[in-house]
């Protein structure tokens, strides 16, 4: 997968996104994402429009999950988080990279629990596949990776072209819902558009923000 598609992924998983769940089975790990920025067609025109996506590392697959917890005395957090008893993880700003190692060890050195989910027995694991990722979420993080990375959705299996364009319908959306914000043709409210201000949300047909002419 191309640079320019994984920064178009991270941005549109770590914005506002959360980790909602894992999965192993076989040479394969999977994380799954919600609140995602990439434009989900399956609704309403005026629908909320954000995604739940899954990307699964295959191939040499690894996983380590990480932590700030003190000892647990009970069920382990990552098995109440696969039995949904932990809802989400939201993921911290700026904290979710592909393909870095620096910043992968810098993650797996910040936490102080560190646990192998699949086939991790040290940080050399990081040069030894194609692709990695690595994430924070407060006192939670991941580090997986694999040769190979596959993006899942509601309608199956993305493409790179089909990443690039549901990122860029998704931040149409967002000009429009701003657009014919407080207007009878206002779409339905929709919490991801909302904590995303324009930078000026009083003449939203104006300034959007820092770089919109890349997501034209």
């Amino acid at each position: 997968m191309k640079k320019n598609t994984l920064d178009i992924l991270s941005e549109a998983i770590s914005d506002i996104g959360s980790w909602q769940w894992w999965y192993t089975a076989k040479d394969m790990f999977q994380l799954e994402f919600s609140d995602v920025m990439l434009y989900d067609e399956t609704g309403a025109e005026k629908d909320p429009h954000t995604s739940m996506i899954a990307l699964g590392f295959v191939g040499n697959a690894f996983a380590v999950f990480l932590d700030n917890l003190e000892e647990e005395t009970g069920k382990k957090w990552y098995d109440r988080f696969y039995d949904d008893e932990i809802q989400y993880l939201q993921i911290e700003p700026y904290e979710f990279r592909f393909d870095d190692i620096d910043y992968a060890e810098n993650v797996f050195a910040g936490f102080k629990n560190k646990t192998s989910m699949k086939s991790f027995e040290n940080t050399e694991v990081f040069s030894s596949v194609k692709h990695i990722l690595a994430a924070k979420c407060d006192n939670y993080g991941f580090i997986a990776g694999g040769d190979d990375l596959v993006v899942v959705g509601k309608k199956g299996r993305y493409t790179e072209e089909e990443i690039e364009n549901a990122a860029k319908r998704w931040w149409a959306y967002w000009r429009d819902y701003w657009r014919l914000r407080n207007t009878k043709d206002a779409y339905e409210k929709d919490w991801a558009c909302e904590v995303t201000i324009p930078v000026d949300s009083g003449h939203p047909t104006g300034n959007w923000y820092e770089g919109q002419d890349d997501r034209q």
